[in-house]
């Protein structure tokens, strides 16, 4: 169980995180796009693409990644200005929705273990076959979820109005994320009584990283 410091500090981290989320909104939808807003924006993105990457291909190849995709970009707005508000307003939900998609989406080619089972195996311990095609079906779904997203957030961007669009990527991105974990851990617990891992625990596997893996060998 979490410690009331580690408990506070989990808040505080997601109070902050919403009221992030409603100040990109409201800089979104007056279109007020200066460098101060731009990098407001852009920073800690770039900053949470950096772990994901350091996560899967260590601190000094993410820092070169970031390095290289980053200057170019920093040197085509001081030579042409700033690129439309739209691109980016639009690219922090995009690039990351795109980026999980593929996250998600690698590991059920063949040879590879859907990453929802791995982080089952890696919690519970062998899974019985039954679960084993749940996890399957369940990081299909997610891949499915963050495709949507990406389909979603286009559509409203062409059709409805810059304020929807806005609250879409911005407002709804994460309490949609949140509410994918806890309806399918809900159904989870009812369908699968005796394989009751968190989402806490979930979350603890991708903080230490997560590569694609082959499934195990049967002897």
């Amino acid at each position: 169980m979490q410690s009331r410091g580690q408990l506070a500090v989990s808040v505080a981290i997601g109070a902050a995180f919403l009221a992030y989320q409603f100040l990109v909104h409201k800089i979104t939808i007056t279109g007020q796009l200066t460098p101060t807003t731009a990098a407001l924006i852009l920073v800690p993105f770039v900053v949470a693409v950096g772990w994901a990457i350091a996560l899967e291909l260590g601190l000094r190849l993410a820092l070169l990644i970031i390095a290289a995709l980053t200057l170019p970009c920093l040197a085509a707005a001081i030579i042409f200005g700033l690129p439309q508000p739209a691109i980016i307003f639009g690219m922090p939900h995009l690039v990351s929705n795109v980026f999980l998609l593929w996250f998600f989406g690698r590991t059920l080619k063949n040879g590879q273990e859907p990453l929802i089972t791995s982080i089952a195996r890696h919690v519970s311990g062998p899974l019985t076959l039954e679960l084993e095609i749940y996890t399957r079906r369940i990081t299909v779904l997610w891949s499915l979820f963050f495709a949507l997203q990406v389909v979603f957030s286009i559509g409203l961007y062409a059709f409805a109005s810059l304020e929807t669009w806005s609250i879409f990527i911005n407002i709804l991105n994460a309490p949609l994320i949140v509410l994918m974990f806890v309806c399918e851990y809900t159904y989870r617990i009812l369908r699968y009584r005796d394989h009751r891992s968190s989402i806490f625990s979930g979350l603890q596997f991708f903080s230490r990283g997560t590569p694609a893996t082959k499934p195990p060998k049967v002897r």
